[in-house]
C-alpha cells in the first residue's frame, strides 16, 4: 500500500483552480503517492464521512494557499486565502500530519493557521508550473527521508506466519492457538492504545450472521486489553484456540470474566469472522477472516477472506 497525500486547495469553479488541482493530483500520483483530493462538501455528513475521514488516514498533507480575488484585506494590496483549506490545514496539525505548504504571491503572509504554526510556506506566482514546483519538492522529502511512499498511517491485518502454535495447557492437553497479525505500517509512528474485537461472525453454510457481545480480545502474551505497536512492527493477536481431542473444539479468546461474552459457534463448518483493531491514533480497520473445521486437527484452515 502506498502512503496517501491529502491534497488541500482551493477550488472555485469561476476561476482555474480546478484544473490546476487536477495537475497537481496526477503529478503527486506520478511520484507515487496515492492522493485525495479534497472537493467542497456542503453537508456535515459529507465533512464527517469523507473529509475527515480521509484526513484521518492520510499520511501526509499538500496545502495550496490560492488567494481569493474577493476578500482583500482592507486597506492593503493583499489578499486572503480560501477559509475550508485552512480549516483543513487545522485538522491535519492537530493529527500531526507532516505538511507541504504553498502560498500564492499576493496573499497576506502568515494568516490564519500559518501564522498558529510558524509555517514555512513556499511562495509561487505561476499557477501553469504549480503542479511540478509540487512534484520537485516531493520528490525531495522523499530523497532526504522526510517523506516515505511505502509508510502508511494505518494497521495492518494478516493471518500469523506460522498461522498457529501449541502449547501445554494446565489439564495437559494441548491447544493449538490461531493469530492474527496486526503491523503497524508506519515508518516512525507507534500505534497506541490498540484494541482489538470480533464484529461478526457469519455461518457460509446456512447464512446466519452472528453478532457477539462487545469484548476485547486477547493479545498474545499479556492480560492487556490494550497494546503499544512499534514502527514498522507487529504484534499477534490469539483468535481462537483449539484443544486437540477428538473431536476438537473452538474456543474464542476475549478478556472475559463471563462466559456470556464468550463467542460460540453452531458446530464444524466454514465461518467468515469480522475483526477490527482500534488505535487511538491510527483509527480503525476492519478485515474478514474464515475459519473452516470439522472434527479432527487436520481439518482447521484459518486464511484471510
Amino acid at each position: 500500500m502506498k502512503a496517501k497525500v491529502f491534497l488541500s486547495c482551493g477550488q472555485s469553479k469561476n476561476s482555474d483552480e480546478p484544473s490546476v488541482a487536477e495537475k497537481i493530483w496526477q503529478r503527486i500520483r506520478d511520484v507515487g503517492f496515492d492522493c485525495y483530493m479534497a472537493v467542497g462538501e456542503q453537508s456535515l455528513l459529507g465533512l464527517r464521512e469523507n473529509i475527515f475521514a480521509q484526513l484521518e488516514s492520510s499520511d501526509y498533507l499538500v496545502f495550496i494557499d490560492f488567494k481569493r480575488e474577493g476578500l482583500k484585506v482592507e486597506g492593503e494590496p493583499i489578499y486572503r486565502g480560501s477559509l475550508f483549506s485552512h480549516q483543513e490545514l487545522a485538522i491535519a496539525s492537530f493529527l500531526e500530519i507532516p505538511s507541504l505548504i504553498l502560498q500564492e504571491r499576493g496573499l497576506k503572509r502568515l494568516d490564519g493557521m500559518l501564522n498558529a504554526m510558524q509555517a514555512n510556506a513556499t511562495e509561487f506566482s505561476d499557477r501553469n508550473t504549480l503542479q511540478n514546483v509540487v512534484a520537485d519538492l516531493i520528490a525531495g522529502k522523499v530523497r532526504n527521508g522526510e517523506w516515505r511512499i511505502d509508510s502508511r498511517n494505518s494497521l495492518g491485518l494478516e493471518v500469523a506466519a506460522p498461522p498457529f502454535t501449541d502449547a501445554l495447557q494446565s489439564d495437559r492437553s494441548t491447544g493449538r492457538f490461531y493469530h492474527i497479525a496486526v503491523c503497524n505500517k508506519h515508518h516512525r509512528k507507534a500505534a497506541l492504545y490498540c484494541s482489538a474485537y470480533l464484529d461478526a461472525v457469519l455461518n457460509m453454510e446456512t447464512n446466519l450472521l452472528i453478532k457477539p457481545k462487545t469484548v476485547e480480545f486477547k493479545w498474545a502474551g499479556t492480560l492487556l486489553p490494550a497494546v503499544r505497536i512499534a514502527p514498522n512492527a507487529v504484534r499477534e493477536l490469539d483468535v481462537v484456540r483449539f484443544i486437540l481431542t477428538n473431536p476438537i473444539q473452538p474456543q474464542f479468546m476475549p478478556i472475559t470474566d463471563s462466559p456470556e461474552y464468550w463467542p460460540r459457534l453452531s458446530g464444524p463448518g466454514r465461518y467468515r469472522l469480522s475483526f477490527s483493531v482500534q488505535s487511538q491514533n491510527f483509527g480503525t480497520t476492519t478485515t474478514y477472516f474464515i475459519l473452516e473445521y470439522g472434527l479432527t486437527s487436520d481439518s482447521v484452515v484459518f486464511s484471510k477472506a
